[in-house]
């Protein structure tokens, strides 16, 4: 490891952890949590100060760490968990305690843009949240405690659907038949991802509230079944045919305010262009 001063803690380093150590790795000295003792070792093998720790567990040795670092929580409930108190709880007893005994320099939390529900229309931060499911709950209860607790240094991060070269939803659809074709999609590459949270780490900036997507939104009986054929899987069907004259619907979340209040231009703006590799 390098003696650079400056920490990244990726409480949960998982998918998106992952990403954000590669492309820090050479700026900071970067701690990562994970439950498994195996993932331990290999974070150790990739330069991460690995932390086994589960949520929940005494957080003695993230408090160790903590203080005045870049802080990145991003913990899912998982998509199956239809009852997520003891989660929620824990999230927040976690950020509690952080506050108390060890504050970060910045804390970011990753959410997601499920907190809105089922709206339709265009989307903004400005837009009231409507959560329809456990997990859209649960980030809208942790939101509001990082506003009450952390006013100046706690930062949420709403996410869309997330790609990148080994992940894309296509993959789990192809051979399904589905509903909602004229639905449209919202989805953000790993690589934009990347550059908010690192336009965000470097600017500190007074808005607290951000929310990415790509700036387009196909629906959804168009793109995942040519997707499907672009990429050579298993068709993907669905039960409303999709008309020429057929009108989107659902939610479409705007990138807007981020792209201009960070000066950030995204590179991968449309859905079509994020092709697994």
């Amino acid at each position: 490891m390098t003696a650079n001063p400056d920490k990244l803690v990726l409480c949960g380093c998982g998918w998106l952890g992952g990403y954000l150590a590669s492309h820090f790795r050479s700026k900071y000295t970067i701690y990562g949590t994970t439950r498994s003792q195996e993932k331990t070792l290999s974070l150790t093998e990739q330069g991460i100060n690995a932390i086994q720790y589960t949520l929940g567990d005494a957080s003695d040795a993230l408090a160790a760490v903590a203080t005045g670092s870049t802080f990145v929580l991003n913990i899912p409930p998982g998509r199956r968990n239809t009852d997520l108190s003891d989660f929620t709880q824990a999230v927040k007893q976690l950020i509690t305690t952080l506050y108390q005994q060890a504050p970060p320099k910045q804390l970011i939390f990753i959410s997601t843009t499920s907190v809105y529900g089922e709206q339709e229309g265009d989307i903004t931060t400005a837009t009231p949240v409507a959560p329809n499911t456990a997990s859209g709950q649960a980030h809208v209860e942790i939101e509001q405690l990082i506003k009450d607790i952390a006013p100046q240094t706690g930062y949420v991060l709403r996410l869309a659907g997330l790609t990148g070269p080994d992940r894309h939803p296509v993959n789990t659809l192809a051979g399904r038949t589905l509903s909602g074709a004229t639905q449209v999609v919202n989805l953000v590459h790993i690589k934009d991802v990347v550059s908010v949270i690192e336009a965000m780490m470097q600017q500190q900036p007074a808005t607290k509230l951000w929310q990415l997507c790509s700036n387009d939104h196909p629906m959804r009986g168009d793109y995942y079944p040519q997707m499907a054929n672009k990429l050579g899987l298993d068709e993907v069907t669905f039960t409303d045919e999709l008309r020429p004259d057929a009108v989107p619907c659902g939610k479409s979340i705007n990138p807007q305010a981020t792209l201009s209040g960070l000066q950030i231009e995204l590179a991968y703006p449309s859905p079509w262009t994020m092709l697994p590799a």
